[in-house]
């Protein structure tokens, strides 16, 4: 699924990202022809104005004196002035060069400037074209000219005719092979840029579709082991339930066994819910949590108290190591956290093992530590103890659905902590839980505000 939407992404901005690039070589093409276009024309009204004001004695050598004619050429412009002008000058002139001139008498063509520009069949057709006084594109011979006609203020006498008009061509050969060439670039480039885009698109739609993957994964593992969860006790329970519908006549007393395991199921779907609404408010923001200031040291001992005849009951040696570490912290949820990794550590440790509670203050941090003497958890499980529901023994034998962890490490980063685990332990054996949360109210802000941003930005990666 997210491989198809992967491509769709790509072929959708690589078509975007094509059109703008086709869309801005076709406005550099346009903008490009017009300037050579417009540079055409200027030069062509520049020597139509010269020839209608007789200033071009190389076109129109006129009558001279000692009744000879000079020969019509065209040569090199003299001295184009200072160095600064030299390059528009040279450019002038090489446009200039693009310029052929055929002198008219009537529609005869009785010279032509530079000489053999045209056969004299092709200057003959020029010559019958019905042109005009602005130029137009007229082909000969394959070859793209512009032309136009200027009628001249006084005939001008070639040899023994008189020349009255003269037609203006300008060889296009040379720019239209450039805009050729253009045209070329530019698709080219387009078509690079496109294939490269599509390359480059297809790696950052992989990126970007990534949290929206692994969010969609999470979402359907966790409803996938919230029914799971929620099956077991439901089942349990229908099942006591028709026990007792087949007993009507058995009294409470006899059924006592029923509704002792009536009252677990209950109670462990209860708490199942209720770290499911805790959870839903923490993903929202809104986990209620008043800090006041309190004695990390005080609540390690408070945990400990309540889960001494658990201990006992299962065997296992409960101590506390606590010395006073003040802080500002919601106190109910305090006791939660040191709940929901004492309860833990119990559950894994075997009889005869040892768990242990302890408390200092380390800087302007105050550190808890739950250590234990338990069967430790697998490398390969580590990463994902905090993750919702999951569980090292994938047959789900052990109590719980594990949830607390998710709940404990919401616990610390919302006041502004951190939680690691780490087994074996510093102890060498087991697992060793450590809880580092901030003393001041400044640092639990700071971090705090940076907390909030990060689910903010990964709840809009993930929506």
């Amino acid at each position: 699924m997210f491989r198809k939407t992967a491509l769709r992404l790509v072929l959708l901005y690589t078509a975007v990202f094509a059109g703008i690039l086709l869309l801005f070589s076709a406005v550099v093409y346009a903008f490009t022809e017009h300037r050579v276009r417009s540079d055409e024309i200027a030069t062509m009204e520049t020597a139509a104005a010269n020839l209608r004001a007789c200033r071009d004695e190389q076109i129109l050598p006129g009558d001279r004196d000692d009744g000879q004619q000079p020969v019509p050429h065209r040569g090199p412009r003299s001295d184009p002035g200072p160095d600064g002008d030299r390059f528009l000058a040279e450019v002038d002139e090489t446009r200039e060069q693009h310029l052929v001139y055929l002198l008219l008498s009537g529609t005869r063509v009785v010279s032509q400037t530079p000489a053999g520009s045209l056969t004299a069949s092709e200057a003959a057709v020029v010559a019958g074209e019905d042109l005009g006084a602005s130029p137009r594109a007229l082909s000969v011979a394959g070859v793209p000219y512009l032309a136009m006609k200027v009628e001249l203020p006084r005939p001008v006498r070639i040899g023994d005719t008189p020349a009255d008009a003269a037609v203006i061509l300008y060889n296009r050969a040379s720019d239209v092979a450039f805009l050729r060439g253009l045209l070329t670039i530019l698709s080219a480039a387009a078509g690079l840029f496109a294939a490269a885009s599509a390359g480059i698109g297809l790696v950052l739609a992989g990126r970007a579709l990534h949290p929206i993957r692994k969010s969609f994964e999470e979402q359907r593992r966790f409803v996938a082991n919230a029914s799971h969860e929620l099956r077991t006790p439901i089942a349990v329970m229908r099942l006591q339930v028709d026990r007792m519908f087949r007993h009507p006549g058995n009294t409470i007393l006899e059924m006592s066994e029923v509704v002792a395991s009536l009252d677990r199921e209950t109670n462990r779907l209860q708490k199942l819910v209720n770290d499911l609404l805790a959870l839903a408010k923490a993903d929202e923001g809104d986990g209620i949590v008043r800090p006041r200031p309190v004695d990390l040291a005080g609540i390690a001992r408070e945990a400990a108290l309540r889960f001494e005849p658990m201990a006992h009951e299962a065997g296992v040696e409960l101590r506390v190591r606590a010395s006073e570490a003040a802080l500002e912290a919601d106190p109910d949820r305090m006791l939660e956290l040191v709940s929901i990794l004492v309860d833990n550590a119990i559950a894994f440790t075997p009889r005869g093992g040892w768990v242990e509670i302890g408390v200092h203050t380390d800087g302007e941090d105050a550190a808890l530590t739950v250590r234990d003497t338990g069967r430790g958890i697998p490398p390969e499980h580590l990463p994902h103890v905090f993750d919702r529901f999951y569980q090292a023994d994938p047959s789900r034998a052990t109590r719980g659905a594990g949830l607390g962890l998710s709940i404990a490490k919401w616990i610390a980063e919302v006041h502004g902590g951190e939680i690691r685990i780490s087994s074996p332990g510093s102890h060498g054996a087991g697992t060793e839980v450590e809880v580092r949360l901030p003393r001041t109210r400044a640092r639990v802000r700071n971090r705090w505000r940076f907390a909030a941003l990060f689910r903010m930005c990964y709840k809009k990666n993930s929506s």
